[in-house]
């Protein structure tokens, strides 16, 4: 048996968070590829413009804007239409000024004038005229001080927007992270075991564990950043196929009684941990490798000094 205060519990780490590291490029090229498939973004991104208007017409009123319909996905083979993932803060100030005043109205009225006009109309949203309130008072009589105040605004609404789509996304990455694990048995706690009682299959997993932090890319290896989300996904199945780890629903792996308590919980490690992202555990994996690498450390200088033998002694 391994010794626990020597480099085998270290290793079982390497070999776990390897497998993490693997896996979690999996969910995440799931994730990418289905995020792709609805337009999550696009979605997200029609949201908090939604919220910052406050009004589904207007709303649907400048997305229906040649503007934005040039920045609108096009239908793919497996890929419906759908609205812009991005939109620049200078297309939206334009976008909504078109809106709000039709260039034909615009080029015989002063800008100004008109946008105190709206502020009385009822017709227009309260958000709306929060907006032109606050790009008024700060525009000091100037068009383009109008228009870059209606930038800022949009600007700190898609921060905002850019919390809500990292939030709906990690609850996304979880999901498949749950379902991925729950399909081909990651239990940690069945891995981890078989790490620590085979010496062959931990050396051999730490060893390609070695090589894919040193290749300083996070991908797996064989994988490279031109890769689609497919094809890295299907790359990471191979590379997590050839480690030999007890991955897979066998008569044997089956819990039964009590046991299913123990691989449930071996199972929602596993989800939580691939839940973190690859780039976590790429860093983590990073950072044990050298840390394994520069070995124990040495004996202190004094003990050093101790130890040194004695010069002989000088010839009379």
């Amino acid at each position: 048996m391994p010794d626990v205060g020597g480099s085998a519990a270290l290793d079982v780490l390497v070999g776990l968070f390897f497998l993490y590291f693997l896996l979690s490029i999996v969910c995440s090229a799931v994730q990418e590829m289905l995020a792709q498939l609805f337009n999550l973004r696009g979605r997200t991104l029609e949201d908090g413009v939604r919220n910052l208007l406050g009004d589904d017409a207007m709303t649907d009123r400048i997305f229906r804007h040649p503007r934005l319909k040039a920045l609108s996905k096009p239908r793919g083979r497996f890929v419906k239409a759908g609205g812009p993932s991005y939109i620049p803060s200078r297309v939206f100030a334009l976008t909504l000024l078109d809106t709000l005043f039709p260039p034909d109205e615009e080029r015989s009225r002063d800008v100004f004038e008109l946008a105190r006009e709206k502020l009385e109309d009822p017709d227009v949203p309260g958000r709306v005229k929060t907006l032109l309130r606050d790009a008024l008072s700060h525009s000091e009589g100037r068009r383009d001080l109008l228009r870059a105040e209606l930038e800022r605004s949009f600007d700190q609404a898609m921060d905002r927007v850019s919390g809500w789509y990292k939030r709906r996304a990690q609850y996304f990455l979880l999901g498949i992270a749950v379902l991925t694990v729950g399909l081909i048995n990651a239990d940690t706690f069945s891995i981890a075991e078989r790490l620590w009682k085979d010496d062959a299959l931990r050396a051999a997993v730490v060893s390609q564990a070695g090589g894919a932090s040193g290749a300083g890319t996070e991908n797996c290896p064989g994988a490279s950043d031109e890769d689609s989300p497919q094809e890295r996904a299907a790359k990471c199945v191979d590379d997590v196929e050839q480690l030999g780890l007890p991955i897979g629903w066998t008569s044997a792996s089956s819990p039964h009684g009590w046991g299913i308590l123990g691989k449930l919980g071996g199972l929602l490690v596993t989800a939580f941990a691939l839940s973190l992202g690859a780039p976590f555990w790429f860093d983590l994996l990073s950072k044990i490798a050298r840390l394994r690498a520069s070995g124990p450390p040495g004996p202190p200088r004094e003990q050093r000094e101790a130890d040194r033998p004695l010069p002989p002694p000088a010839e009379r």
